[in-house]
Parts: C-alpha cells; structure tokens; sequence
C-alpha cells in the first residue's frame, strides 16, 4: 500500500485507563527488562491476545508467537493477525529491529490505523560513581534490518538523520567504523524537552566533544516523547534531497523518535534506508514509571 499521509495523534496520562482503548485487541509486545517494561506488557484486559515478538540479529529473523521466518517476509507472520480485531504494539518492551519489523509487516499487509503504547521511565539507572547512563551491556554494531539496508557507500545517499540519547559512544561508532558518513549532509536531534528535567544535558554534553570535531553536521530539536516532531524532522530531511537522491535514519535516541523512524523508513522504502547498532539492552535498566502514552497513527493512501 502507497502513503501519502500520515497522522499523528497522542494521548498522555500517568493513569493507563485515561488512555482510552478497546477493551479487546490484540496486544504485541516484547520482552520484559525491567518493573516498567513489566507493567506496560500487563497492559488492557487480561483476555487480550498477548503476541511476543523476538529479532534475531545473527540469523536476521523473526519471530511472532513462536512461528519463526525471515525478517524480510514478515508480513506472513502477522497476516492472521490482522482479521479481526485491532492491533496494539506495546513499544516499551519491543526493541527497534523488532519494532520496525513489525510496522513494515503491517503496513505491507493494509493497516491503516496502528495504536502503540509506550511508557516512559521516572529514572534511568547509572553504574556506581558513574556520571552517565549506561543502558546497554554491549553492543552488537551496526548491521543491516531487513527491508531497510543502506548502501553507505552510494553516490545517491545524500543525507543522514541521528536521534541521539545518553550514549555517545554510539554516534562515535557509526562515524569511525563508517567515515564516508562525513560526507553526507548529517543531521543530528537531541530530544528536548526530554521526558525529565535536566536530562537534556546528559544527552547533549557527552556528544559535544565529538561534534565540535566533526563539524559540517547540523543539530536539530524535537520532544523526546514525540513522534509526530520526530517525523516532521525526517520529513524536513527528505524533503532537502535532490531528484533520485536518498536518506539514512539511525535511530539511536527514545524509543518514540524510534517509533517515528520505524514509520518514515516504512513508507518510503525507495528513497530511506535504516542504520542501526542492536544494543543488548540492560536488564533494570530503568526504575518506576512516568507518563503512559497512546500514539495512534493513521495511515492513508
């Protein structure tokens, strides 16, 4: 299905019911890492379908309720899926690889409305005497998502977007390991205003000294907890290119950002392609929770 539109709307509350969902749905979701991961997947009505979602990076796969099959024909995953009753992703809980997958498939398939959940944390945890989050035990590089590879290489990607977080050495990472990158029209958002105060300067100041010596990169804003500020700065991006030309996203900021790139790079395959690093994300990683938020996207042709 071509698109041509996409509308975002959002609802916010620190209480769940005030989200106003269908009690029947069926709810996709990932695995629990921590108390907030577990309290978004117990999301709804105890009598929701519950369908978990795992990618394999290795063997670039996927897998839906125990039914296995590459990542790049995923849409036979979720088919069944899609007959009834609406689909809720729970995207606290799915890692990117997994919640891009996912979107694609259902965009493939016909959806026109997604709905995804996401709660945001009340605290990030830091290593003892650390002055940063870590948020990752290791990560696995950056390696091609199904459906979305980037040439790096090729004359007609002309641009890149980085929604940057807490960890710096992950921007480091894409532009050492990949130094033709520097020759592309590079753009990079931080999320402000984050989901905390003062969070911000976590996220900005560990990235300065690398900035400061890459140059010819542009720095850009937009709400953590916003999809639709996310996309309008993708938008902004791909807007910019020339005819025949080509974009990256790295989604390596707040999951919403990456809810917002997981989208873009969906509805147009042709001219984004995804770079991405697959951290193994930390287990207690986070503690508490904050705001819950409801994104429902509408998709038209």
């Amino acid at each position: 299905m071509s698109i041509s539109i996409v509308n975002f709307h959002s609802r916010s509350s620190l209480n769940p019911m005030d989200l106003l969902l269908d009690d029947d749905f069926v709810f996709i979701h990932g695995t629990a890492l921590d108390e907030r991961g577990e309290l978004a997947i117990s999301f709804g009505d105890t009598t929701a379908q519950r369908v978990l979602v795992q990618y394999d990076i290795e063997k670039m796969s996927l897998t839906v309720d125990e039914t296995t099959a590459s990542a790049d024909v995923g849409s036979d995953l979720f088919r069944h899926l899609t007959a009834g009753l609406p689909i809720v992703l729970e995207a606290t809980t799915l890692g990117f690889a997994e919640l891009f997958s996912t979107i694609r498939a259902l965009i493939d398939i016909g959806l026109k409305r997604i709905e995804i959940i996401y709660v945001e944390p009340l605290e990030y945890t830091k290593p003892k005497g650390a002055d940063q989050y870590a948020l990752s035990d290791r990560i696995k590089g950056y390696l091609p998502i199904p459906n979305s590879v980037v040439d790096l290489t090729s004359d007609d990607l002309e641009a890149g977007v980085f929604f940057l977080g807490f960890e710096s050495e992950r921007l480091e990472r894409a532009l050492e390991e990949h130094q033709m990158i520097s020759s592309k029209d590079i753009k990079v958002v931080f999320g402000i205003p984050a989901f905390q105060p003062g969070w911000e300067l976590s996220s900005i100041v560990p990235h300065l000294t690398r900035l400061s010596e890459q140059g010819r990169i542009e720095m850009a804003y937009c709400a953590a907890n916003d999809p639709e500020a996310a996309f309008e700065c993708l938008e902004s991006t791909r807007a910019s290119l020339g005819y025949g030309k080509s974009m990256f996203v790295a989604p390596i900021g707040t999951k919403p950002c990456g809810i917002a790139s997981a989208v873009f790079a969906s509805i147009y395959p042709e001219q984004v392609g995804l770079l991405f690093d697959h951290p193994t994300r930390k287990s207690k990683r986070s503690e508490g929770s904050s705001l819950w938020h409801r994104y429902s996207i509408i998709l038209q042709a």
